[in-house]
């Protein structure tokens, strides 16, 4: 059973790409937010070691208590659990990521505010009709969404209670709606000199993210963790922090058309690729490997709102629900 944490940071979060910045080459990286859940996974186990007082050379020793072990896996290997989001959270309620299957017309979201508002969604169906003779390898995995100036919805945010398959009104929101970015430019360091002296000419300019007012992150775990009931999640780079709290579980619709999407990212794996139909810009991250102290190989993920044609909940756990 999956558990929800409702997580608030104490000030901006940092989430780099996986660019490396040399120096004299590159100064800036791009901004991934909200954060990948394997980011979030990774701050859960390291959470998981400090209240249950473990070092991390026991971890890495696998010499502490097998409980431990058991929930969060081995020191260097994959989280044995998955998280579900993360997604947003306002006075209004829960608000989930936007199929790429949805389309608006191009002046709505030219328009579309920052507080809330409904717009007409249209939902692109199957175009296996027999009426209609187009040859096509995609087969029975053609949609069609039928309109003028037509844009894709993946990458905005539809409000919990107007989530459906269904086309009509909906509270739709673009993601500056939640956050906003800020550019922080630092100095460069100089360790020749055996000591920490700010290297010349060389600065270093990253996004942050600052959450708006009243707006939270909510994430789920697809199994419970030997955690507090509140406490402090360390996230992103910068040890920046902020104070989490378990919550209720969260119902989240479930439809019958047939169709998966994706409410966290997907590794494009074989089984990914073949079963995709529609999607956004792919995304590539690697990480830290803290058992190697070595940086992790690069993968490609889909897109938090990729639908899928076939049920891929049985290795995601949960991470993605029937349209």
């Amino acid at each position: 059973m999956s558990e929800w944490y409702r997580f608030e940071p104490q000030d901006t979060l940092f989430f780099r790409g996986a660019e490396p910045a040399v120096m004299g080459e590159s100064h800036t990286a791009t901004f991934n937010f909200p954060p990948p859940p394997q980011t979030l996974a990774g701050a859960l186990r390291t959470t998981v070691l400090v209240q249950n007082d473990v070092k991390i050379s026991e971890y890495k020793k696998a010499s502490c208590d097998a409980s431990v072990i058991n929930a969060i896996g081995k020191a260097g290997e994959e989280s044995p659990f998955g998280i579900i989001g993360p997604m947003f959270e306002t006075h209004e309620g829960l608000w989930l990521p936007c199929p790429y299957t949805w389309f608006a017309e191009k002046e709505d979201l030219n328009n579309l505010p920052d507080e809330d508002t409904a717009i007409n969604v249209t939902v692109a169906k199957p175009l296996c009709s027999g009426d209609i003779k187009i040859k096509t390898s995609s087969g029975k995995s053609l949609l069609w969404a039928k309109g003028k100036e037509l844009e894709p919805l993946g990458g905005f945010w539809v409000a919990l209670a107007d989530f459906n398959d269904e086309a009509g009104k909906k509270r739709i929101q673009k993601e500056n709606a939640f956050f906003v970015r800020e550019l922080h430019t630092g100095i460069a360091m100089d360790y020749g000199a055996q000591r920490r002296t700010a290297r010349k000419h060389h600065l270093y300019s990253f996004i942050h993210a600052r959450l708006k007012q009243d707006v939270k992150l909510v994430f789920g775990v697809t199994s419970q963790l030997p955690l507090s009931k509140t406490g402090i999640l360390t996230l992103g780079a910068e040890q920046r922090f902020g104070r989490y709290e378990k919550t209720s579980n969260l119902k989240l619709p479930n439809g019958n058309s047939g169709l998966f999407m994706s409410l966290s990212l997907v590794e494009g794996d074989a089984a990914a690729n073949s079963a995709c139909v529609a999607t956004g810009k792919i995304r590539y991250l690697g990480g830290w490997n803290m058992d190697k102290e070595f940086h992790k190989d690069m993968k490609e993920f889909f897109p938090i709102g990729s639908v899928f044609n076939s049920n891929i909940n049985a290795k995601l756990k949960d991470q993605c629900l029937q349209l």
